[in-house]
């Protein structure tokens, strides 16, 4: 269970996204943790609250087709936005692989069939 101080820093955080025009995409519990995804001008940012910390990730899908310089400046700079408030923080950034697949399927813990 996260103490107090720290569902404190997730809630504070989330008002600051959601004021600053984020919109949320999905709450949901994932293995027991509060996982809530925010959406800006398609940039995503992925927020983890874990039992001693806040974890985070933000990334961009970019499948639209052909992009204007200035659309990616203002991607990139939404991006860097999230990361810098997240860190100020002292939230812990998560890797891609971490995001993406669950604990089993991470460096050593992988299991293979051996074939």
């Amino acid at each position: 269970m996260p103490t107090r101080e720290i569902r404190e820093k997730f809630e504070k955080i989330l008002d600051y996204f959601y004021n600053n025009r984020y919109k949320i995409v999905s709450d949901r519990d994932v293995d027991g943790k509060r996982t809530v995804t925010l959406s800006k001008y398609g940039a995503t940012l992925v927020l983890v609250l874990e039992e001693n910390n806040v974890a985070f990730d933000t990334y961009a899908e970019l499948k639209e087709g052909i992009y204007e310089l200035g659309e990616l400046n203002t991607l990139v700079s939404i991006m860097l936005q999230a990361k810098r408030m997240c860190l100020e923080l002292d939230f812990r950034e998560m890797n891609t692989t971490e995001r993406l697949y669950p604990k089993d399927r991470q460096g050593a813990e992988t299991k293979t069939s051996g074939l």
